[in-house]
């Protein structure tokens, strides 16, 4: 009788041993999952959830703009350009021009924020590419007060100032890069050079930003002050955009560096892919435009909430 208990509990030991390790059949009869099968169903399931809600997120974005636009249906929308979004604490002589006034490429956070906060408050959406294209193409309504908004070069503080500003809001915006200026490694913040986004902050910001292309290696300019996108040839200028969509991740929007283009260029990026090309000149967009030349407006330094509400046509 000894013997057969002791049988009986190496026995139990043995199958124990066995579950333990995730062994979870017996017999072909499931006793328990195994460790790796309920991460994995865990893992599944929070992937479900995320999924879900940003389906979620999307159909009451297409809902709310569905019943602003009932309300008043955009004619025409400005596109707004920002570079630099710095504090005043962290500016430097180099911000500066010789007459002392700041760069013409600087806004300053704390306007920043209160541009922003005109836009909130009076109901603006701002748009994604896809609903600006559709917009544009004649393939959607969009309401009265719509505005995208773009960040031209990459530049670091984009993230650090502007980013914690947009997302509080909820706002949408575009940053164009130069794709051969971002890196691996990113950098403790510091003003005092033009420091650009590492590959961490691009996707640490990707709920706010999307990305697209402001060239790879060519927003540069020759000796004489031409700029590659004109001096160089079709053939080099379309490999250096497909260069940088390829290190974007794939975009169908450039900007113009300098806003320096011509029917050669256009030719070029869209052979490289890209069907929506902002420029630098000043205007609104409207459907029917041409998608390779569409206006924007910069905001300066100098502009007081009063010019910015004017450059949104807010009576």
């Amino acid at each position: 009788m000894r013997k057969i208990h002791l049988l009986l509990f190496v026995l139990l030991a043995v199958i124990g041993s066995l579950v333990g390790f995730g062994w979870n059949e017996i017999g072909g009869t499931e006793l328990i999952p195994s460790q790796e099968e309920s991460s994995s169903t865990v893992e599944a399931s929070i992937t479900e959830d995320h999924d879900d809600e940003i389906l979620n997120e999307k159909e009451l974005r297409k809902k709310r703009l569905s019943e602003a636009t009932e309300n008043a249906s955009a004619k025409h929308i400005p596109v707004l350009t920002y570079h630099h979004i710095l504090e005043e604490k962290d500016l430097k002589a180099r911000h500066y021009d010789e007459e002392g006034n700041l760069a013409s490429t600087i806004v300053l956070l704390k306007d920043f924020k209160k541009q922003m906060r005109v836009l909130h408050d009076n109901g603006y959406f701002t748009l994604t590419l896809e609903e600006f294209k559709k917009y544009i193409t004649n393939k959607m309504d969009i309401p009265k007060n719509s505005v995208l908004l773009t960040f031209d070069d990459g530049h670091k503080n984009n993230y650090i100032e502007a980013y914690p500003v947009l997302k509080e809001y909820g706002f949408y915006a575009v940053e164009f890069l130069i794709t051969s200026r971002n890196n691996d490694q990113t950098e403790p913040y510091d003003s005092i050079t033009n420091q650009y986004l590492s590959y961490e902050e691009i996707d640490a910001a990707n709920d706010v930003y999307e990305f697209a292309s402001h060239t790879s290696l060519f927003h540069n300019h020759e000796e004489d002050g031409t700029a590659f996108l004109i001096s160089k040839s079709l053939p080099e200028i379309e490999e250096d955009v497909e260069t940088s969509i390829e290190q974007i991740g794939g975009t169908n929007a450039l900007a113009y560096p300098y806003g320096a283009y011509d029917e050669e260029t256009m030719e070029a990026i869209r052979l490289a892919g890209i069907d929506l090309a902002f420029t630098v000149q000043a205007g609104y967009v409207a459907p029917g435009d041409d998608m390779l030349q569409i206006h924007r407006n910069s905001v300066r330094p100098y502009h007081s909430i009063e010019d910015f509400k004017e450059i949104l046509q807010l009576s």
